[in-house]
């Protein structure tokens, strides 16, 4: 049964406004305290900073501070304290989107002193949206002493202000300001349930231009011009809010507006006194629509109620089209329009009075119309007034609503509220009503058996069968059969077993490109997620976040490894009866390539079994989670023969090699290092002379960035001047260039982004070397193979394309036949694989049988099998390709070596080209084949020895 509030009986309007209709208005409820993640927090009164990031125990001191960093999705809590309100305009600029849209909040927090304030300067509005779409603001109070402009929405678009109060004292002189102001570039904005004190010009005002704009459900008082002012504004729609305009127009619609005036009561109270000069227009007619706008607008449902004495001036209740009208049923007649309108009404309408017909009277169906009022209760059907609105829903009209008034107890609750099924409860309640009517009740304990019946204070039992979750309701009922209800969710009747649970995980993407070391994981909804009390999953790496417990969908979170290796997550998940299950995933945190345009080191020279160290910043190993490099090394002037070996700064120096070199030779090779933990990396000279290097970055490893996965292909000749292959059937003189197409062809998609050749010069006619680089630019390129007159020469390099193409350019003075192959790519194709940098380590030595079990040579024309999995950290399975330095020391004669997988036809091309009497080192990714097995072929006519060093491995990662 309804509860009557006091009556308001002939107060000043003063009176009214802070003992009627605004006391709370504008807070809203105390609200949870939201999740830590995406919240920035403002509190002045507490320990701040400006240069922060808003944490909760250290906030940002002021709101421009939040706003000025606010993202998509974030919330911003201001936090209050009514002795000390901010003091400072505020501009939003900062966007949301339509999937997370900003959030400003002065909702009280449990800890919260007061409602947040935000007062309005000398300077302009206290809040400006500017040139901004979804942003919600919402439960801010607003004080405004200068009765200037307070918020300001202006070029901007999907725009809530909800539940808004704009707080000053009336004014005593003529004003001009506007409490809430849409501008004409603006559109589909929401003013909603905000309340808005007798101190502006305007209450709200829409200036021309604007589109879709929704006032709803607000109460405003005594603005001096108008409360409503809608001005050549297109879809208006106007809908549920009381207005109370003792000296203006309450709505009004004018300059060729469209839109709906529906659901609106306009409120007149006073007995004149207030009209002073500060109240310029006590006569202005309540509901205003210009002859240019009313065949576009529609008006139904609205009210007029008048709480004023013999001595107020009479009042116009409609203009309409240039024409006034006394009352609703003039305005009727008149214009066909308000064919529910009323008017008569002698009460003010705070919450309607019981039986007043403003209830359930409006027009639920209304653009704009809420389901709940503006103090945030349900729009909800007086069960004793009969119901005159239109749709469902039963609003009152106004922003006000009337509520039912029987008192339900609390202790009223399901006993035991959970437990294992059968699970027997007890229930009854002690519902009074306000005007002392006896009362029985039912209980439906929603399981689908029949209700129980009671009366107060007697409790009934009932026993739950099947497990579920289980919503009780009662319904007190008066021998009239006036009823109201209540409903009590939380009764669980458990399952005889835990709910199963289960967890995976795969990598970050975006684009095709991957972040290596950003593992997404999944948590499926569990088949009961009603049983479900809370989640914790555990990363592996000593880090667990807390998910939700009765999720309905499928959880997702995000996690980021610090460094590559191989994880276990734990999901560990425990229901409202204690009983805890786990599940498991296994997730590789790996690395990406994105490649890098090569910039040249100055030359460094290196004495005798010196070492010099690279630093990260030479390297370029300083980027977002970086863990290996890919180099070229140029060395030039030995002294004596020898090799290079890099490796991790601050790490144990392995027995590798990355490239070979001797006195009055130049020579080239790429390799691969891993940089981690220190970023920087040393170079050994192992021979007994110095040696002059160049370094150049040619790409990163990366887990923290996305980029680029690794597919290795099939070896296949591109380029091949002495046959035609590739385009070209002629020696490439001196100074001149080749041209390949790398990118859409064999397997290598257009829109790949690197590419990884072997890149050959032979029937050399003088000595020289080779440029690669990306076709259609200016880029430096990297430096291919150096050789000497008649000399064969191989080397393996990375290049960015830009329109698939590369060129080559012959750096000799005399001619030479190009030969190009490919080994591989990198794109954003799925499928591609990932990247593990490992401590370098020698696996293949024939001199010393590392690798396959016994001293020998490959045989000229033979082949060595060399397995290349399940050992020195890479993976048994999952492995599509080595990252290999291969060497031939002093071999007694001339050819090459051709590195491939296992299990396929040996292809015809070069992986490591080796002259009598000159040891020979580069790098090789070579793909692995059947059982984890790579082929190593002799293509010269005198058995070699070959040494392989292991740098990484790429890999396609099974789902653990």
């Amino acid at each position: 049964m309804p509860r009557p509030r006091p009556t308001i009986g002939l107060l000043s309007l003063a009176v009214i406004v802070v003992a009627g209709v605004m006391s709370g208005l504008g807070d809203g409820p105390a609200m949870a305290e939201p999740a830590a993640g995406g919240t920035l927090y403002v509190d002045h009164d507490i320990a701040c900073s400006d240069a922060g990031t808003g944490t909760q125990s250290l906030p940002f001191c002021t709101v421009q501070a939040a706003a000025d960093v606010v993202e998509p999705g974030d919330t911003v809590r201001i936090l209050g304290n009514s002795l000390s309100p901010y003091s400072e305009p505020v501009t939003v600029t900062r966007s949301g989107t339509s999937d997370e849209p900003i959030t400003f909040s002065g909702a009280l927090l449990p800890q919260s002193r007061s409602a947040a304030v935000l007062a309005a300067p000398a300077s302009g509005p206290a809040l400006t949206l500017k040139g901004v779409h979804d942003v919600r603001v919402e439960s801010l109070t607003f004080s405004d002493a200068r009765h200037g402009d307070v918020v300001a929405v202006t070029g901007s678009g999907h725009v809530t202000l909800d539940r808004l109060t704009v707080s000053n004292s009336a004014p005593t002189v003529p004003v001009t300001g506007t409490a809430v102001g849409v501008d004409g570039t603006s559109s589909d904005v929401t003013v909603s349930r905000s309340a808005i004190y007798a101190g502006t010009a305007y209450g709200v005002r829409v200036e021309p231009g604007a589109a879709r704009v929704t006032v709803t459900t607000d109460v405003i008082l005594t603005q001096q011009h108008g409360g409503i002012a809608v001005s050549g504004a297109t879809d208006a729609h106007v809908t549920g809010n009381t207005v109370f305009a003792p000296c203006a127009t309450a709505i009004s619609l004018d300059g060729g507006s469209s839109g709906v005036l529906e659901n609106n009561v306009a409120a007149v109270v006073g007995d004149g006194s207030a009209q002073t000069s500060a109240c310029q227009t006590p006569t202005a007619p309540l509901f205003a629509v210009s002859a240019d706008s009313a065949s576009r607008v529609t008006a139904d449902y609205n009210a007029v109620t008048h709480q004023q004495t013999s001595s107020a001036p009479a009042r116009t209740e409609y203009s309409w089209a240039g024409t006034s009208y006394t009352s609703s049923g003039a305005f009727r007649d008149g214009t066909g329009q308000g064919a529910h309108d009323i008017d008569g009404i002698t009460a003010t309408p705070t919450t309607p009075s019981e039986h007043s017909p403003l209830i359930d009277s409006a027009d639920a169906t209304a653009p704009g119309e809420l389901g709940t009022d503006q103090e945030g209760h349900a729009r909800v059907d007086d069960l004793l007034v009969a119901d005159t609105g239109n749709g469902t829903g039963h609003p009152d009209r106004g922003a006000l609503e009337r509520q039912d008034t029987l008192t339900v107890s609390a202790a009223d609750d399901p006993t035991p509220p959970k437990g294992l099924a059968p699970l027997g409860i007890s229930m009854k309640t002690d519902a009074t009503s306000a005007w002392g009517a006896a009362l029985a009740y039912s209980v439906d304990f929603g399981d689908g058996s029949g209700p129980a019946t009671g009366t107060p204070g007697t409790p009934v039992a009932h026993t739950y069968t099947t497990p579920g979750p289980y919503t009780t309701r009662i319904t007190v009922t008066e021998p009239d059969g006036t009823s109201a209800e209540k409903s009590y969710a939380g009764v669980a009747a458990g399952t005889a077993t835990p709910p199963a649970t289960a967890v995976s995980a795969a990598p970050e993407t975006s684009g095709g490109q991957v972040v290596a070391g950003l593992a997404r994981f999944t948590v499926p909804a569990p088949a009961d997620p009603w049983e479900i009390a809370y989640r914790t999953l555990d990363y592996g790496d000593g880090t667990r976040d807390n998910l939700a417990g009765d999720a309905q969908v499928p959880t997702q979170s995000t996690h980021r490894y610090a460094a590559p290796g191989t994880y276990t997550a734990t999901l560990t998940q425990t229901d409202l009866f204690g009983r805890a299950t786990t599940a498991k995933t296994t997730f590789h945190a790996a690395d990406a390539f994105i490649a890098v345009t090569p910039q040249y080191d100055t030359a460094r020279t290196i004495a005798a079994h010196g070492v010099l160290k690279l630093p990260a910043a030479t390297l370029r190993a300083d980027s977002n989670g970086t863990d290996a490099v890919q180099l070229q090394l140029v060395t030039s002037g030995a002294k004596a023969s020898g090799a290079l070996t890099l490796y991790t700064h601050g790490t144990t120096r392995p027995g590798t090699s990355a490239i070979a070199f001797e006195p009055g030779r130049t020579a080239t090779a790429e390799t691969t290092v891993k940089v981690t933990p220190t970023g920087s990396v040393d170079v050994y000279n192992g021979s007994s002379g110095a040696v002059t290097v160049e370094v150049a970055t040619v790409g990163l490893q990366s887990h923290g960035q996305y980029a680029d996965t690794y597919h290795p292909a099939t070896p296949v000749r591109l380029l091949d001047t002495r046959t035609g292959t590739g385009g070209a059937k002629s020696p490439v003189a001196g100074g001149h260039s080749a041209t390949l197409s790398a990118g859409g062809t064999h397997g290598v998609p257009a829109s790949a982004d690197a590419v990884v050749l072997n890149v050959t010069a032979t029937t050399t006619k003088a000595s020289g070397s080779l440029t690669v680089a990306t076709h259609g630019t200016t880029d430096p390129g990297v430096t291919g193979p150096f050789w000497t007159t008649g000399q064969t020469a191989t080397a393996q390099v990375v290049i960015p394309l830009r329109d698939g193409k590369v060129v080559l350019h012959n750096q000799s003075k005399a001619s030479a036949n190009l030969v190009a192959d490919l080994v591989g790519w990198y794109g954003t194709t799925a499928g591609g694989s990932e990247f593990l940098p490992v401590t370098p380590a020698r696996i293949l030595n024939t001199r010393t049988g590392t690798g396959t079990g016994k001293v020998a040579r490959i045989a000229a024309h033979g082949t060595l099998k060399l397995k290349v999995t399940g050992a020195h950290g890479v993976p048994a399975t999952g492995v599509t390709a080595v990252d290999l330095n291969l060497t031939v020391p002093s071999p007694a004669g001339s050819g090459y070596l051709v590195a491939y997988p296992d299990g396929t036809a040996r292809p015809g091309v070069y992986s490591l080209n080796f002259a009598k009497a000159h040891t020979a080192a580069d790098r090789a990714l070579v793909k692995v084949g059947s059982g984890g097995v790579i082929d190593l072929y002799n293509a010269g006519t005198v058995p070699v020895d070959v040494c392989a060093d292991l740098l990484g491995d790429y890999d396609v990662f099974p789902t653990g």
